[in-house]
């Protein structure tokens, strides 16, 4: 099997770089994706994503080591095994991140990163539905739409928000994130807008796009110093070796991409020894760097005379009403985001550059074991915040097991105290908000074991309890120029030749926000840095 490129993952990142190559005809382009095809019902249906989350068919169901800051919990980490990856299976969510987060990337050494250098992608990604202006463009692969609250209570919070100081704003994704709004999701006329529906849909019937599901990669393939192509197995087991003249593109999540690294030797030679790994070639920064959002929820208990989406979730004949709308208008509970108001602020409210999240959604559940939402029989919401640049560091590596090695995921949340004193300083402002009218007049009480968390001491050991991974696992392979950097800033793998990385793992710190977008920008950014170099 020869091609031009071959992409390896066909999530937000992986998808964008393999739509964009095939673009030219001129070359040919194999995407493998280790999961199957995005045809199970449940992705298109944008509320019923917490279903997706604990399927085996849709969903990497990876768990992490027990975190030391988490009290010895160990985390649920899923991602998706679907064609879109988890831009098939998220929350919806669309976040750039902050001006300043891309400028720092930019003066860490990173030429071309900077906000100016990125906006360009995410206009040109974007079909956004209120048209073309100085953030946003139209006409791209990705469905950009102003979500509509669901729910009463959550025109409620965003009015207590304000009324508690935040200023309210119409759109979080100028690079001034300051302030409150009403969210952006990646959805069209009710529909999921993944990467696998902008980008694959409309390029899989191109004679030089060739799409492989059920594809596993198990190593990449080096001749010396330069990257040959990869070898894969198929659902039946069958191992297949694709050759690349040109490029791979690794794009299989910052959990998947430095797992097959260091499959194929690539990463710190001394600890790929140590589980018996013949290196191939010494790249220390492999796996390590690796961080995440983790938010913290409290949940307000709300009077029986004011409903939310809890009634219609655990109701069935409510529930099979709101669908039969949703099948006829696209319109009603069906058709949201997983979250309907979204802030960002400086926990310390002394007006600098925001550090935490929050988040409110119409809607209670607690974590059932698979790491499912179990959703409550009374009105409630979820109210959350989480510290959005986390000074905590973990891995991924190799460890021995069973006569083999198995993956071992150690995010290691909470480590930094400054991560701690950020969440505490949230958790204090979302009760102020939740206690303002007019929210207050919707509270009964709050719900759970946040509720009897007063004193700093108690909401620590709460943030240690219950706080819960927001997916946004970043950094693994990250872009820099020093010895723990892994790609260059034009993403090419240091020390080799042929091989580039292409999704989350890249990031060499995490942006303020959801990551599906810069994903999507780094796919974007990839292939056209490949495509320029090659036109030269």
């Amino acid at each position: 099997m020869q091609y031009d490129y071959i992409v390896i993952g066909s999530g937000s990142g992986g998808a964008a770089a393999a739509g964009r190559l095939s673009e030219d005809g001129s070359v040919s382009v194999l995407l493998l994706e280790a999961g199957g095809k995005d045809r199970h019902p449940f992705i298109h249906i944008p509320v019923l994503f917490p279903h997706l989350l604990t399927n085996p068919k849709t969903t990497w169901l990876r768990k992490s080591e027990p975190v030391p800051g988490l009290n010895g919990r160990p985390m649920f980490f899923p991602s998706g095994k679907v064609l879109g990856g988890s831009s098939s299976i998220n929350g919806m969510l669309y976040i750039r991140g902050q001006a300043q987060d891309y400028d720092d990337w930019r003066d860490s050494g990173n030429e071309g990163w900077g906000w100016d250098d990125v906006l360009p992608f995410y206009r040109k990604m974007e079909d956004h539905q209120h048209g073309e202006n100085a953030s946003h463009g139209v006409g791209g692969p990705i469905a950009v739409s102003n979500t509509l609250p669901s729910n009463e209570s959550s025109f409620k919070f965003l009015e207590a928000a304000v009324a508690s100081g935040i200023p309210r704003i119409d759109d979080l994704n100028t690079g001034d994130q300051h302030g409150i709004a009403k969210v952006q999701g990646t959805i069209r006329n009710g529909r999921r807008a993944s990467t696998a529906q902008g980008y694959l849909k409309p390029a899989r019937n191109r004679a030089n796009l060739t799409i492989r599901t059920g594809a596993n990669v198990s190593r990449i393939l080096l001749d010396g110093n330069r990257v040959s192509g990869v070898e894969f197995t198929d659902d039946g087991g069958a191992t297949t070796i694709g050759k690349a003249g040109r490029e791979v593109i690794l794009a299989a999540s910052a959990i998947g991409s430095p797992q097959i690294l260091l499959q194929s030797g690539i990463g710190d030679s001394g600890e790929l020894q140590e589980v018996g790994i013949e290196p191939t070639h010494h790249l220390p920064g492999v796996g390590k760097n690796l961080h995440d959002h983790a938010f913290v929820h409290l949940q307000p208990r709300l009077k029986p005379a004011y409903p939310t989406l809890n009634q219609m979730l655990s109701n069935k004949p409510r529930m099979g009403f709101e669908l039969l709308r949703y099948g006829i208008t696209r319109t009603g509970a069906f058709g949201l985001t997983s979250t309907e108001i979204c802030g960002f602020l400086d926990s310390r409210q002394a007006g600098g550059r925001p550090d935490i999240q929050i988040n409110y959604r119409p809607f209670s559940f607690d974590y059932s074991s698979e790491g499912g939402f179990v959703f409550h029989p009374f009105p409630g919401g979820t109210a959350s915040i989480c510290f959005t640049r986390p000074k905590s560091r973990g891995d991924v590596r190799l460890v021995k097991a069973n006569g083999g090695t198995r993956l071992a995921i150690q995010p290691n949340y909470l480590d930094r105290d400054e991560d701690v004193q950020g969440m505490l300083r949230g958790v204090k402002i979302l009760r102020q908000i939740l206690n303002t009218q007019p929210f207050a007049e919707y509270l009964e009480c709050e719900h759970g074991a946040g509720a009897e968390a007063q004193t700093d001491e108690e909401i620590i050991q709460h943030i240690r309890n219950s706080a819960a991974t927001i997916y946004h696992p970043v950094g693994t392979c990250k872009m820099g120029n020093d010895e723990m950097s892994v790609v260059d800033d034009r993403l090419r793998v240091r020390g080799l030749s042929g091989l580039r990385i292409a999704d989350a793992s890249i990031m060499p710190v995490i942006t303020s926000g959801n990551t599906n977008a810069p994903s999507i920008m780094v796919g974007e950014k990839c292939a056209d840095m490949i495509r320029g170099e090659r036109n030269r």
